[in-house]
């Protein structure tokens, strides 16, 4: 007695012009062998998502190896050395404290990217855009005290429905960033225009500038140019990924232009048509 023949499944990866495109194929025989039915399904954006958080979790993983493997070293260290000069010690443990502090900084960014996937509407609420920048001006002022943020803005009255305390993070990581990618003291300069239909934030910078070739990975997450500068700097290489998800999920956008030697400016776009009632 012949059984019935199974489906065949597989999946079909094709890489057109450097993009992947990922096919499920199933193909079954018709009825008395008179031929056979072939389905494909294009299931790209499944495997794209599945590869984004391999990535991520990939990625995650080794930054948050790299520091505790330094802490084990010196630690170990001075457990074999205890008679190691005094100045030597305090060395290794300034280099502790360093990377622990490290450490803290990229798990309070896993967890902001966590909590900004689910903003509920609850959350929103009618923000004054000068008064947010301004006390993101003080915040930058107690960790870079000869910085100077100055605020440009074409209305007094600049409000948008948002989510206060991201969007305030947004704002806070794009002046952060341009403060410690400039020579001391620092020249920074936010631009809030209000326009017809939408509000644009600019925020611009006199630093080192974003090389050609760094500016299109630049919002991507752990992505950094200068690697040696952002760890010294505390850097998570999540932050600029952060600051464009918020903006996202406030249906806006975030450009850049940027030029070696003469600074960055980043152009956030944001509709007013954002309404408390939208879910995120």
């Amino acid at each position: 007695m012949s059984g019935r023949r199974k489906p065949l499944t597989d999946t079909l990866e094709i890489n057109i012009e450097g993009k992947k495109l990922y096919l499920d194929i199933v193909a079954a025989p018709k009825r008395n062998n008179s031929g056979a039915i072939l389905v494909l399904q294009d299931k790209t954006a499944h495997y794209k998502i599945f590869e984004m958080r391999r990535d991520f979790i990939a990625n995650a993983s080794h930054e948050l190896k790299t520091p505790i493997t330094i802490i084990r070293g010196f630690a170990e260290a001075l457990y074999d050395n205890p008679g190691l000069p005094q100045d030597i010690q305090n060395e290794i443990t300034t280099k502790i404290v360093r990377n622990c502090k490290r450490m803290t900084a990229l798990i309070k960014d896993l967890l902001t990217l966590a909590d900004i996937e689910n903003i509920p509407s609850s959350r929103l609420s009618l923000c004054d855009l000068f008064d947010l920048t301004t006390r993101c001006q003080s915040m930058l002022h107690e960790i870079f005290p000869d910085a100077e943020v100055n605020i440009e803005t074409s209305s007094d009255d600049i409000k948008l429905i948002v989510d206060e305390d991201l969007f305030e993070l947004a704002i806070m990581n794009l002046i952060e960033n341009a403060a410690k990618y400039s020579s001391r003291p620092a020249h920074i300069f936010v631009k809030l225009n209000d326009l017809s239909d939408h509000i644009v934030i600019e925020v611009s910078d006199q630093g080192i500038g974003i090389p050609l070739a760094d500016q299109e990975h630049i919002f991507d997450r752990f992505y950094t140019v200068d690697k040696a500068h952002s760890q010294k700097m505390g850097g998570s290489g999540l932050g600029l990924s952060i600051v464009k998800t918020i903006i996202e999920k406030h249906f806006g956008t975030i450009t850049l232009k940027s030029e070696l030697g003469k600074g960055s400016t980043f152009t956030i776009t944001l509709p007013k048509s954002s309404r408390p009632e939208v879910e995120f």
